[in-house]
């Protein structure tokens, strides 16, 4: 699978300038950088034409794009991804956890999206923090997990996506602003880049843990009769 990751610039900025660096990939993932705060209120009036741009660039492309932003549902707002193919929108994940005081508010759903590239997991913004994000996304058999993130201020997000990426047996990229990060199925850092617009070969190949816990006492299974 090969992806094509911008971290610096807006969706419409690489349409006009940057096209032959974005093009011949399966799939193009754009940071919080791409649009912007989008409200939905514009876009349902035609004031706005957001959504309607990834799906067109990602028909020119023949790709599938990974756009990230924030959104407002009438005063109410949250980090968002917008998900197109080959001129489909496919759907819009938001971020599901929040932490501490902020004024965005916390979604309601992971996906894997099923797309002409693959199966690919969405995980946004602090999501990367709880370690069941990934594990759901790779339960329901993503084949890459893209991560993308506000601007990194610390060590941590590297340090949960190498983690996610081990713990699940799948790929993990990480995007934010100027930085680009890809987890192997090892934990390793396969590459990490601060350039504006970075192509990676990502082969699809998963590990699977087999894991045992020692119980002590008396163990039954919750269905048995005691």
């Amino acid at each position: 699978m090969e992806i094509c990751f911008v971290t610096e610039g807006t969706l419409n900025a690489c349409w006009q300038d940057r096209l032959s660096e974005i093009k011949s990939s399966d799939l193009v993932v754009f940071g919080f950088n791409g649009v912007g705060l989008v409200s939905y209120k514009k876009e349902l009036s035609g004031e706005t034409e957001y959504f309607q741009d990834i799906a067109k660039l990602s028909k020119q492309l023949g790709a599938v794009i990974i756009c990230g932003c924030d959104t407002d549902t009438y005063g109410i707002y949250r980090h968002s991804a917008v998900v197109a193919d080959k001129g489909k929108i496919l759907g819009v994940t938001d971020m599901a956890h929040v932490i501490d005081d902020s004024e965005f508010v916390a979604g309601g759903n992971f996906r894997v999206y099923d797309t002409s590239a693959g199966k690919v997991g969405i995980i946004l913004a602090e999501d990367l923090y709880f370690p069941e994000s990934a594990r759901v996304l790779a339960l329901c058999d993503a084949d890459v997990i893209i991560c993308i993130f506000k601007k990194l201020e610390n060590f941590m997000p590297q340090v949960m996506l190498r983690a996610g990426a081990f713990a699940n047996g799948v790929a993990m990229a990480l995007v934010a602003k100027n930085h680009l990060s890809v987890a192997d199925i090892k934990g390793r850092i396969a590459l990490s880049s601060s350039s504006d617009v970075v192509r990676v070969k990502i082969n699809v190949e998963k590990d699977y843990h087999l894991i045992s816990s020692r119980r002590r006492g008396l163990y039954r299974d919750f269905n048995s009769g005691y």
